[in-house]
């Protein structure tokens, strides 16, 4: 047996053996979970599931050995068993004992993963953006709908009352027509290395990071834009990451089928990271605006037209700070439990996928760009 099969067999050998302890317990019916991808994303969601106690995390999987043995530590210090620790997330779906997977892998290795997580019947919980091309996005969509799978895709503004509620209201028709929206992200906090810095592997900023803001505006004006166009610039930080070609600036004008044209700016270039006026260039925020009234979708806050003589408010009861990752996790979670649709759909994935690429594209190929042709 050579060294790639043994240890390949011996990792196929510790998740069953972790399977065979548990399952001999007690036929649990909590959720049981394998974790594909515990770098600083993954991370942050393993710890909100188990500050949540949303059931047994029983397999970790992770190419970086520090990575996979820091979410043991984890696990344990949570009060579980130790996970079955393997490289190759298929060895973790082998796992009958893995009920659900929850995956935060680099963007490039999206459909793969989930594709072979739907194809093992396990429910997926899947980090954004869902795929990096339409063709992928639609594989993964035809996939989770000829399962019996519930599959979740990582916006978890979806779970969040402030996003929820308004949102009910604009649909009722609060804000009236809708006329203009603005999207920023102006990062002091940058640039990221490794491959959030390789447009192969990360999709480009207008992919990777962008596609929260553009779901929450397809959810908005249920629709899909119907043609960008933008302008933008790289090579700005070579020097801190020799391979980098993704956007270090850009800035796109977007329409969509309701009408409405959306603005959006998205900077790395932003100073003031070790300052103490860091606030005043580190934003990030989404609004929309009708004729009647406009709204901060991160607050809440809806802001009337002078004339109509309406007190502004916000337009969510939730109270406190809001932690959306694991109300994200919670929805997951329950819609496990209940075999409900889960609240971010493998459509919501896609459709936001196909508005970054829009603006990817116009911004690329520096003219005007339709979905049509996108799609075409």
């Amino acid at each position: 047996m050579s060294n790639v099969n043994r240890r390949a067999f011996l990792a196929s050998a510790a998740v069953a053996t972790a399977a065979a302890a548990r399952l001999s317990g007690a036929e649990s019916d909590r959720l049981r979970v394998g974790f594909v991808g515990v770098g600083s994303r993954g991370t942050a969601l393993l710890r909100n599931f188990l500050d949540a106690k949303l059931g047994d995390v029983v397999a970790v999987c992770d190419t970086k050995p520090e990575h996979a043995k820091r979410a043991a530590t984890l696990v344990t210090g949570a009060g579980q068993k130790e996970p079955a620790l393997v490289e190759d997330w298929h060895k973790l779906l082998e796992a009958k004992d893995v009920r659900a997977v929850v995956a935060a892998l680099p963007c490039d290795l999206h459909a793969a993963c989930y594709l072979d997580t739907i194809a093992a019947g396990k429910d997926l919980y899947g980090e954004k953006p869902m795929c990096l091309t339409p063709a992928d996005c639609d594989k993964v969509v035809k996939a989770a709908g000829a399962s019996k799978q519930i599959v979740q895709i990582g916006f978890q503004r979806r779970a969040d009352p402030r996003f929820i509620e308004p949102m009910k209201l604009i649909h009722q028709g609060e804000l009236g027509d809708l006329v203009e929206g603005r999207i920023m992200w102006s990062n002091s906090w940058g640039p990221l290395g490794d491959w959030f810095g390789q447009r192969a592997r990360s999709g480009d900023w207008m992919v990777e990071q962008a596609c929260h803001n553009w779901d929450v505006i397809n959810w908005a004006c249920r629709g899909l834009p119907v043609r960008a166009m933008g302008l933008g610039r790289t090579g700005l930080f070579k020097s801190f990451q020799a391979d980098r070609d993704v956007h270090d600036y850009y800035s796109a004008v977007v329409e969509y089928e309701n009408g409405a044209i959306i603005n959006i700016l998205h900077s790395w270039v932003a100073p003031g990271q070790n300052g103490k006026f860091t606030k005043e260039f580190n934003d990030e925020y989404t609004r929309l605006n009708g004729v009647k009234a406009g709204i901060d979708f991160n607050s809440g806050v809806i802001a009337y037209r002078k004339e109509l003589n309406v007190p502004d408010k916000v337009a969510h009861s939730a109270t406190g700070a809001i932690n959306n990752t694991k109300l994200g996790l919670e929805a997951f979670a329950a819609s496990v439990a209940s075999r409900k649709p889960p609240v971010a759909t493998v459509e919501h994935g896609r459709d936001a996928v196909l508005a970054c690429l829009l603006v990817r594209e116009a911004v690329y190929q520096r003219k005007p760009i339709t979905m049509k042709e996108l799609r075409g």
